[in-house]
């Protein structure tokens, strides 16, 4: 996973030089209520919930107030009574309960398949309910790459193969033999390509998958018979300018042709390398590295919106180089790994998406062990008590060889699905969602759209909308800013509703000299009683 470089910059760098004049705006009005929806609003910069990180501990991360680590494991070291050899490169992990109260985790290696050398493809760690470990043993060999994966309702762990011909493998956690005698199962009608990560909607009855390429493809198989996932139908994403995903099937979803699957469909929408992903409360969290974004799928309204933008947030957001992705199983909240290809200078870190809307870090690896490495395989117990991640490659002053760990981090981890606070409801309560894949040339054909949620107990409201952008000046004379699109609207009921800003005529010419990299929506809503809430939220095009 190697970082681009243009002219001795960094692709990171170039990214955050590009939106430097839209950097960093929050929430006016505060962070929105939680009663609203959780994992709603769209990510701002914050100090989210447990405030800032502290000095290193004896494991040399850093971590809020109150919380600790533990190492689980490290590549070629016994684990477990059996032993087990750990594997090398850990990557995507998922997590599962046992009968007794404990719980196993499973964890992928991105190792090419090597005889006598890297044959795992995936292992098992297996808790105690007091978080000892008392097993660990493979699930998973000789498969290639298998990067990042999911966690399937009915208890088993699909692992993905990250090469152009790589599979999905179904395997047995327990470690049995439920596939024939074997632990594991090709599942080939989820598709051949270079998968990365997947989820199951099981309310769909569906599996979601993306694809590592810088023109990787967000895709959906349908079991024939849910939750047999021998046959079915693969599916890739068209997605429109106001966010609408539109599903085409794939014609060879097995690559048995010459064309790859990707592009097979010539309205696939194409991705920055799609990473990991995770389903949650209705919703299919996935991230793109190569353009710093976090996405959130509704599969009931099938539309797609932008949750985190680190590019548009500018050189202040805590995250970048979006990788694999969790969600806190009683908080609701959102944990996202870095992966900046190997080139840390100032350490990893695993950061938080609150459920209020904040970005921030949580947990900081240094550069003196990490700084080639990449983090990975973010889970929680299926309590949500303990968060475990990988560093892939971490190597420390005196070592010559890199190997993986897992840790494990403890402590006060919040339940806030369980603790409701109350908002004010004096001033209308405002989100506002960025939908589909921002971009100059969408913007320029189409404007940019939006959803809002508007909810008050004074209606009507009046909303007024602007969308705001630093346009340089030519011969590199600095910047001013205009004024692109405005809108009007009355809104005579609370609920959900798609705005569109238009560009005006006269700034079509400079956008398509690619002259702005951002903008920003300035929403003012105003009820019947004269309050009134200011939201402004930050915007990337590519």
């Amino acid at each position: 996973m190697s970082e681009e470089v243009t002219e001795g910059l960094t692709r990171r760098d170039a990214l955050r030089a590009g939106a430097g004049a839209a950097g960093g705006m929050a929430l006016a009005g505060g962070l929105l209520g939680r009663a609203i929806d959780a994992m709603g609003a769209p990510a701002v910069i914050g100090d989210g919930p447990y405030g800032p990180l502290g000095t290193p501990d004896a494991n040399g991360l850093r971590l809020p107030a109150g919380f600790t680590s533990r190492k689980i494991a490290r590549s070629g070291e016994n684990i477990g009574p059996r032993p087990y050899q750990f594997h090398i490169l850990p990557d995507g992990m998922g997590s599962f309960k046992t009968s007794d109260g404990g719980f196993i985790l499973v964890s992928n290696s991105e190792a090419p398949y090597l005889p006598g050398l890297a044959e795992i493809g995936a292992g098992a760690i297996r808790f105690n309910k007091d978080f000892e470990v008392v097993d660990a043993y493979p699930i998973l060999k000789e498969t290639w790459v298998n990067c990042a994966g999911g966690v399937t309702p009915w208890g088993t762990w699909l692992s993905c193969e990250e090469i152009e011909t790589g599979k999905v493998f179904e395997c047995d956690p327990k470690g049995r033999k439920p596939f024939d005698g074997s632990n594991w199962i090709e599942r080939p009608a989820l598709g051949v390509f270079k998968h990365e990560a997947c989820c199951v909607d099981p309310a769909g009855k569906q599996v979601y998958l993306t694809e590592d390429l810088g023109d990787g493809c967000l895709y959906r198989f349908t079991p024939n018979r849910y939750p047999d996932l021998s046959s079915g139908r693969l599916d890739v994403a068209s997605v429109a300018n106001d966010g609408t995903v539109t599903w085409h099937a794939v014609p060879d979803p097995q690559y048995a042709g010459s064309v790859p699957t990707r592009h097979q469909v010539e309205a696939a929408t194409h991705f920055r390398r799609g990473e990991g992903m995770w389903f949650d409360a209705g919703k299919v969290y996935f991230s793109t590295t190569q353009d710093d974004r976090v996405y959130a799928y509704h599969p009931a309204s099938a539309h797609l919106e932008v949750l985190y933008d680190g590019v548009a947030l500018g050189d202040e957001a805590p995250l970048h180089d979006t990788d694999n992705v969790t969600v806190s199983p009683i908080s609701g909240d959102l944990f996202v790994c870095e992966d900046p290809g190997g080139n840390a200078v100032n350490g990893l870190q695993v950061c938080i998406i609150s459920a209020e809307g904040e970005a921030a870090a949580f947990c900081e690896a240094p550069a003196s062990g990490h700084k080639d490495s990449e983090l990975t395989g973010p889970v929680f117990d299926p309590t949500g008590s303990r968060l475990y991640f990988s560093s892939q490659r971490a190597k420390f002053p005196g070592e010559t060889v890199s190997a993986g760990i897992i840790y494990e981090i403890s402590g006060p981890f919040r339940k806030l699905r369980e603790d409701e606070k109350p908002v004010d409801h004096k001033k209308p309560l405002v989100k506002v969602r960025t939908l589909g894949m921002p971009s100059l040339a969408g913007l320029v054909k189409n404007g940019q759209a939006f959803q809002i949620d508007v909810h008050d107990q004074s209606f009507p409201v009046d909303v007024e909308a602007r969308l705001i952008a630093p346009l340089r000046r030519r011969q590199g004379r600095g910047t001013r800013e205009v004024t692109l699109g405005t809108l009007k609207l009355t809104l005579h009921r609370p609920g959900a509703k798609k705005i569109r800003l238009k560009i005006k005529e006269g700034y079509r010419k400079r956008i398509r000299q690619r002259r702005i990299s951002g903008a920003r929506l300035e929403l003012i809503a105003r009820d019947a009683a004269g309050n009134q809430r200011k939201v402004i939220k930050q915007v990337s095009f590519r």
